[in-house]
């Protein structure tokens, strides 16, 4: 029987960003379900502009996790993230009063800016607001409460998109907006009664004293990994809808209840593989053991593009599971990993380049689905490569090693 108490935060503060959290993420999914049929069908937008302005949005956006970390570890995290909470709710209110295909694409590509300086500095706030045995929990708490607010926030897109009217659209983006004022209050309750804890380094780990992130390549080795290794969302969001429909028998309607397998299983397994990660030897060893399944759903996914139609189904479901749960064991991981190995004085720095391979990957991800991986058995190959390199780079990056005597 599923115990509903092992999903809840331990911590007071854990609490309070896990809800507002989910609110915020409720607004997120409305908005992204939304968005693209407003700007079509009440701005006239061609749908390959739409295309074009989202890619254009997510390469401007792409360097903006590292000043934002930089600026983090000076003002602190309490105050960025205030700021660019701030930014946000101005920003997307735009959206109740845009007009034209021009207004649309400045504010998606200011708004990308922020939006991607942003993770990096929630990550810092609640490393400094949890204790250290709590946070990995916390984080995957986290995690689970963004994806149910993202699903419910689709669901509810999918409501407004079938009202269809000019006003359903702006209470949509109204309610996006006032979803980071109730973030925001959050951040600003918790800076105010809650006293920062300092993150600590795992004993006899080197952990360089310098804050210089682009002078550690032992740190940048482990975001080159991590970025390598994020190509399964790509996976699941770009090439997965392409290739059923490409590649496969399988009818175009399994897309969307295979893709729910994903979100529905992100939701179970976060907070319980957080055991399997909470210190640097089991998160590198749970990197290592995430490819197994994430090797194993390549080959299904290649053998599905050969089968009839009577196996196809269960085949690709299979590898969805698969891929989900290579993809939870490397994100727990990933996050213990990510702030055990950086220095006290530059956590938002490094977690900023640490970050950035997500924003990589977002403008990499997509193209290396479509031009590689939907060649066939030459294009899977690469993807198993792909997710092998990564973890490996990850993996050597957090080996321990003996730290030098006198070394601060």
């Amino acid at each position: 029987m599923l115990q509903l108490s092992r999903y809840a935060p331990r911590t007071r503060n854990g609490a309070v960003l896990a809800v507002s959290a989910l609110v915020d993420s409720i607004g997120t999914g409305l908005f992204l379900a939304i968005v693209p049929v407003f700007v079509v069908l009440h701005l006239g937008a061609d749908p390959v502009q739409v295309g074009v302005v989202v890619g254009a949005a997510n390469l401007i956006a792409l360097l903006s996790p590292l000043p934002a970390g930089w600026l983090t570890d000076r003002v602190g995290p309490g105050p960025m993230w205030t700021g660019l909470l701030v930014g946000r709710a101005i920003g997307y209110s735009g959206f109740l009063f845009v007009s034209s295909f021009t207004g649309y694409a400045v504010l998606l590509c200011v708004l990308g800016l922020f939006d991607r300086a942003s993770a990096p500095v929630q990550q810092v706030f609640l490393l400094r607001m949890e204790r250290p045995e709590d946070r990995s929990r916390s984080m995957a708490v986290l995690r689970t409460a963004r994806n149910i607010g993202m699903s419910v926030g689709l669901l509810l897109g999918g409501v407004v998109i079938s009202i269809g009217t000019r006003t359903a659209f702006t209470v949509g983006f109204a309610a996006n907006a006032l979803s980071f004022v109730v973030l925001l209050v959050a951040v600003r309750l918790l800076s105010r009664t809650a006293p920062p804890v300092e993150p600590t380094p795992e004993p006899g780990v080197r952990v360089p004293s310098s804050g210089v992130v682009l002078k550690d390549r032992r740190y940048l080795t482990l975001a080159t990994g991590n970025a390598i290794l994020l190509l399964h969302d790509a996976v699941l969001f770009t090439l997965l809808p392409l290739w059923i429909i490409s590649r496969t028998e399988l009818p175009p309607a399994w897309i969307g209840p295979l893709l729910a397998v994903n979100t529905v299983l992100t939701v179970a397994l976060q907070v319980p593989l957080t055991k399997w990660a909470n210190t640097i030897p089991k998160a590198r060893t749970t990197i290592l053991r995430s490819l197994v399944p994430l090797l194993v759903s390549v080959v299904l996914f290649l053998t599905a593009e050969h089968v009839g139609a009577s196996i196809v189904l269960p085949l690709v479901a299979l590898a969805v599971v698969l891929l989900t749960l290579g993809e939870n064991m490397h994100s727990v991981s990933a996050f213990e990993l990510s702030y055990r190995m950086a220095p006290e004085r530059s956590m938002g720095s490094y977690l900023g380049a640490f970050d950035f391979g997500h924003a990589v990957q977002l403008a990499v991800g997509p193209p290396f689905m479509t031009v590689v991986v939907l060649r066939g058995a030459i294009g899977w190959s690469a993807l198993g490569g792909a997710f092998a390199l990564g973890a490996v780079l990850m993996a050597a990056s957090s080996a321990k090693r003996e730290q030098p005597t006198g070394e601060g």
